[in-house]
């Protein structure tokens, strides 16, 4: 699995949401590198409840800015936020499930941490380049 690498693709200029979409890329490349380092999936769970816990802090942070900055997008880049809210979440619950099985099956860990990685490699770059660069003129004179 391979990590995300910060560019200046990514950037968005505006020092508060990069430094979070840092912090979100750091904690998604410490799942995948676990993940290729075959760590325990308690470990995997861990990793990806905290991501989803800071994910949901950094979404609040960022539509409490779109609405100061009146961005017109905001209802829909909220509607966004849920949408990956509920699919992460929905992932964390199979992940604490098969993590809480008394013996789980190793194919089904590894398919599931496949999955899960994918998603992540998908939807933090994908997130920034189509949903989050479009507001960055209505933000940036608040930085």
């Amino acid at each position: 699995m391979t990590v995300i690498e910060w560019s200046n693709e990514l950037k968005l200029g505006v020092p508060a949401m990069d430094a979070e979409h840092r912090h979100l890329l750091k904690l998604t490349n410490d799942f995948l590198t676990a993940a290729r380092e075959n760590a325990a999936f308690a470990r995997l769970t861990l990793i990806l409840g905290e991501l989803i816990a800071r994910t949901r802090i950094h979404f609040q942070a960022e539509e409490t800015l779109l609405d100061r900055a009146g961005y017109p997008g905001l209802a829909g880049h909220r509607a966004e936020h849920g949408r990956l809210l509920v699919e992460a979440q929905r992932l964390y619950e199979r992940f604490q499930t098969l993590d809480a099985a008394p013996e789980h099956d190793d194919l089904a860990s590894r398919t599931l941490t496949l999955e899960a990685a994918k998603f992540l490699q998908r939807w933090l770059v994908d997130h920034i380049l189509a949903d989050d660069r479009p507001y960055r003129p209505y933000v940036s004179h608040l930085t």
